[in-house]
């Protein structure tokens, strides 16, 4: 019988403290998707090669390595993330406080969405984003740069650099979590900022409207037990705090938002967050996430993987289940000595 985590403490989120999500009755599926793409632009990617598996185009570097596609629909996904996340910071670009800072180190850049606009904002600053996927555009401001690397090996960055680095949706992607946060702490400057960020892959529900017999609690459950049989731990922000710390970071603070699955709540805020957050998981998230984890790792056939991904997006489609995840921030500083 699967697990379904509690929804988080009052410290943790912010405004919505110690009350379950209002449902809205009147919300549309269709009229959503429609409005997500007219709101959306795409980042077109560069040309070069990859590899190719259930129709989902994937990084040649470090083939096998990283299980989620980089493809046009997946890069539009990353896109739409980084609007949930500005929408959950009410605009901001990240939770860390900046103080002009003069370089900035984008760990996992995907498109380079993030880094492109953190480097408009600071255009004293450089900004670097590394990535395996070499999807960035190519025109870029003047102070951004992006560099093809796996950030689980060695950096090649001098140490005591930068003043800010930045790592955002790498839960399952990252096996050894403290020796990563070793080389952050290395190369950040001394009161240099981290912060990470992930869009937790866990499903919270208040009304008891998650039927545990559903597609969707069978495909819940058995992506993580796929991937953590495997080693691979797609929600790893509840262990953050506590491996900052270990790692010799001071003034650690975690928080959370909540991200709905849908239109579904009440509170404006909420209904447009999950406007985007469902459009990306239904018609993106749930193939880029499943495909490989399911087909190549879990043993499960295409057509049967198809089959219930299937039925899960009719079951969100339908807006009865009143699911939400969270938006989660932790961020740390260096020691000055």
């Amino acid at each position: 019988m699967a697990t379904f985590d509690a929804a988080p403490n009052a410290a943790q989120t912010a405004g919505y403290q110690n009350r379950p999500i209002e449902a809205d009755a009147t919300s549309d599926y269709a009229s959503d998707a429609d409005s997500v793409r007219s709101d959306l632009t795409s980042v077109k990617s560069s040309t070069f090669e990859y590899q190719y598996e259930n129709g989902r185009r994937y990084h040649a570097y470090r083939a096998g390595k990283y299980i989620l596609p980089n493809d046009e629909q997946e890069q539009d996904r990353l896109d739409i993330m980084h609007h949930v996340f500005r929408l959950a910071l009410d605009g901001e670009f990240c939770y860390s406080k900046l103080d002009q800072p003069l370089n900035i180190l984008d760990v996992g850049t995907g498109t380079g969405i993030w880094a492109i606009e953190i480097g408009d904002l600071y255009p004293a600053a450089q900004v670097i984003g590394t990535d395996v996927s070499p999807i960035q555009p190519n025109w870029l401001p003047p102070n951004v740069s992006f560099q093809i690397d796996d950030a689980t090996d060695s950096w090649a960055f001098p140490q005591n650099h930068f003043d800010f680095i930045h790592i955002r949706c790498l839960g399952g992607s990252v096996r050894d979590w403290p020796a990563l946060l070793r080389q952050a702490y290395r190369h950040l400057k001394p009161g240099g900022k981290i912060e990470l960020s992930e869009g937790r892959t866990h499903l919270c529900c208040d009304d008891g409207t998650f039927p545990m017999e559903s597609d969707t609690n069978r495909w819940y459950t058995g992506f993580h037990q796929i991937a953590r049989a495997h080693g691979l731990e797609f929600d790893p922000f509840p262990q953050m705090p506590d491996l900052l710390r270990q790692g010799g970071f001071i003034n650690v603070l975690a928080t959370e938002r909540p991200c709905p699955i849908g239109t579904w709540p009440k509170d404006k805020k909420l209904k447009e967050i999950g406007r985007f957050f469902k459009h990306q998981f239904i018609n993106m998230a749930v193939d880029s996430y499943s495909l490989a984890l399911f087909t190549r790792i879990g043993g499960w056939s295409e057509a049967e993987t198809q089959i219930l991904l299937a039925r899960v997006r009719d079951e969100f489609k339908g807006n009865k289940m009143h699911l939400y995840t969270h938006c989660s921030y932790a961020i740390a500083e260096k020691p000055q000595n």
